[in-house]
């Protein structure tokens, strides 16, 4: 048994024994609160609530399952921590508690931080939680940490059992308005909702995310009154609370089950509402609301109007904003970016500017690596293979051909980019790709690594699809059909790669165009081989580099889309329907610029950026997959929403690009970590580039007119 494994069974086995010990006192012996069609089950010891379930769905467990080993009483639903001038602590189990007529009381002595807590939950149509700290140490006191566990059953175990049994929890902390939606994995309903009524969240956590785990549990979400003591000023500012003697605070939440997320959002009576939370320069954001929006930003002008305020910004840049009405007092974020040539022009330059490693010998010199935008400094790590001068870093010169195919780099940049791209060109010929097309995550891997990765072959062929654009050299289409074929010999059929259906019909389209019509025809065979494959499949997809994740589901949709494309089949227009709730319950709804239809990641941080760390990644450039999966929908399918939703994906990720044209490959959203201050971007920039070739695509492609 490895240290793990012995860690993972000693914390199973103490687990158990918590459980083991019984009752607190024969008063809380009911074992739940019955709310709608469903209950909150109630833990017999602390008499917090360890798991909801509804009839409608009796396997979706909604909390974490109290058997899983990570998971213990500590993180159970409702326990939490406080820091206070008087002291720090937390509370599990209560002094004193009773279950009568479906209302449960609680209450927890904490004296020697200065407080008392009574927490009272009742029954009925909807579950109220109503959570009361008072003052009891005889003078005033300060708060500057006051969290909520709310351990929703984010977690990917398996494709199978996440869409059948967990949950994709979408969390909008913004003050008084607040709210948390916990949607079933596979789209289905119904949905978890909590919805703030009285106090405020005004940031959430993550605890335990971290390697022991990797990257199959988003860990245990944590709901913060207030995240001053750690991250004081993340999303906007972290109050500190100030009671005198006597005085509370309190917080009522309001639990309940939903049937879409239309009617979860009418219960929320949002106070604002958006005509959008992104927007380029030189455009405003109109919002409709009676309350008061203030900004502390001098770049960001704040106009009142009829129906409430107009925004706009005079730099690029996400800005929060204030919106109050006496006690009230909400905060959420809107992007105002760079038009989108000018954005691609900047990155260019950048790239060749800071992260071409011309100071390596031979070949090497025309690799793009990743660059610390504090310094310049290019980072390269053979052994860390998502820092190494292959992989995610082929995005890059990607990009720049595209960029020089779309004619948006400046003059002066031109002739730079395309030598730098004919140079890119051999490199990858000499220390990434065999003579069989098969790819290597970097220069330095060893030879046995070649073909070892499938993610990579696609993007590599990509590069070859543009250039040969540029070049009309042969050679060109001559390795991308070699690539893509070498790909389906290496098992690429059973392997959901992001971008390869989108990469064999863009190489098929050059094929045919130069006469060579067999060879086209045999690429689009792989995507039809490889979409039935995974038709057959099921729910039953296999785990890749983690076990499931909105890029499995992106490159699947990407499948039926194309072979429907070729076909016209109507399996795989059904196929395509009944999976796209799939990848539309990663985006979250939240009216923020980074949530608002961007998919759930929470590893990438730890892999790609220097400060390696886990934790919310938003937004993240993969999120724009599903955006283009939406624009790709067949007619059939498609619709007003999912061609909004598209732009807003592709928008609010140009929140990762800088003035100059650094970019950030990780913005870890939540305000704390395992209790490190968060809601910063990295500053590496890495492989966040994709998200800009996906975009040019779409216009070249779907003849998108978004910008």
């Amino acid at each position: 048994m490895t240290m793990q494994e012995q860690n993972v069974h000693d914390q199973a086995e103490q687990n158990q024994a918590v459980r083991e010990q019984g009752p607190l006192d024969n008063h809380l012996v009911a074992s739940s609160l019955t709310f709608g069609n469903g209950k909150a089950e109630l833990d017999p010891q602390t008499g917090s609530i360890v798991g909801f379930f509804n009839t409608d769905s009796p396997k979706r467990e909604y909390l974490i399952d109290a058997d899983i080993p990570w998971h213990s009483p500590d993180f159970y639903w409702g326990t939490g921590m406080v820091v206070t001038s008087q002291g720090s602590g937390s509370w599990i189990t209560p002094s004193v508690g009773e279950v009568r007529n479906n209302v449960q009381k609680l209450h927890f002595d904490m004296a020697h931080v200065g407080l008392e807590l009574d927490v009272t939950r009742s029954g009925g149509t909807h579950m109220q939680e109503r959570y009361v700290w008072r003052n009891v140490s005889g003078s005033a006191l300060t708060i500057s940490q006051l969290s909520l566990e709310a351990p929703f059953n984010n977690y990917y175990p398996s494709a199978q059992k996440a869409l059948d049994e967990c949950v994709n929890a979408h969390v909008f902390a913004g003050g008084s308005w607040a709210w948390c939606y916990a949607e079933p994995m596979d789209g289905s309903m119904p949905s978890l909702g909590l919805i703030v009524r009285k106090g405020a969240l005004h940031s959430y956590s993550l605890q335990t995310q971290n390697e022991s785990v990797f990257s199959n549990v988003r860990g245990h979400i944590v709901l913060n009154v207030t995240d001053n003591a750690i991250s004081p000023d993340s999303f906007g500012g972290q109050p500190r609370l100030e009671l005198l003697p006597g005085e509370s605070y309190e917080l009522v939440n309001v639990v309940g089950w939903y049937d879409s997320r239309d009617e979860f959002e009418r219960d929320v009576h949002a106070p604002a509402h958006f005509s959008t939370l992104s927007s380029p320069l030189g455009k405003s954001i109109d919002v409709d609301t009676s309350l008061s929006i203030t900004a502390d930003n001098s770049h960001l002008s704040v106009v009142h109007n009829e129906h409430g305020y107009s925004l706009t910004a005079d730099e690029p840049g996400t800005y929060y904003i204030h919106l109050t009405d006496g006690d009230y007092s909400a905060c959420t974020e809107v992007l105002f970016y760079s038009p989108l040539s000018q954005t691609i022009a900047k990155r260019a330059h950048y790239i060749l500017d800071h992260q071409v490693a011309s100071y390596r010998p031979g070949s090497l010199a025309a690799a793009i690596v990743s660059v610390d935008t504090r310094t310049k400094l290019q980072v390269i790590d053979p052994f860390w293979n998502d820092w190494t001068d292959g992989s995610e870093r082929i995005c890059m010169p990607v990009l720049l051909q595209k960029a020089l195919n779309h004619g948006f780099l400046e003059d002066g940049d031109k002739l730079r980019a395309q030598q730098e791209c004919d140079d890119w060109r051999t490199f990858a010929e000499k220390n990434l790709l065999d003579l069989t097309g098969a790819s290597r995550r970097g220069s330095s891997q060893p030879a046995s690594s070649f073909g070892k990765r499938l993610y990579d072959m696609p993007w590599i062929a990509q590069f070859y699809c543009e250039h040969f654009r540029a070049s009309g050299d042969a050679h060109d289409l001559d390795m991308a059909s070699m690539i893509l074929n070498r790909l389906t010999e290496l098992g690429g059929q059973h392997f959901l790669s992001i971008e390869f259906a989108e990469t064999c019909e863009c190489a098929a389209s050059l094929l045919r165009a130069y006469g060579r019509d067999a060879e086209a025809e045999n690429i689009l065979d792989h995507v039809l081989s490889s979409a039935n494959f995974f038709l057959n499949l099921g729910r039953n997809l296999p785990p890749h580099e983690v076990a499931y994740e909105q890029s499995v589901v992106a490159p699947l949709m990407s499948l039926l889309i194309g072979a429907y494309r070729i076909t016209g089949e109507k399996q795989y227009l059904n196929g395509i329907e009944s999976r796209l709730p799939w990848l539309l319950s990663f985006s979250g709804f939240q009216p923020d610029c980074r949530l608002h239809g961007v998919a759930i990641r929470h590893w990438d941080g730890h892999w790609f950026g220097i400060y390696r760390s886990f934790g919310d990644t938003f937004p993240h450039y993969w999120s724009a997959l599903t955006a283009e999966v939406l624009l790709r929908l067949p007619k059939e399918i498609a619709d007003d929403h999912t061609s909004k939703l598209a732009a807003e994906i592709l928008r609010a990720n140009m929140a990762n690009y800088s003035a100059d044209g650094g970019a950030t490959c990780a913005y870890i959203f939540p305000s704390s970590v395992d209790g490190r201050a968060m809601n910063r971007a990295d500053p590496l920039a890495n492989d966040q580039d994709e998200h800009l070739n996906i975009w040019m695509r779409m216009i070249e492609e779907e003849n998108l007119d978004i910008r």
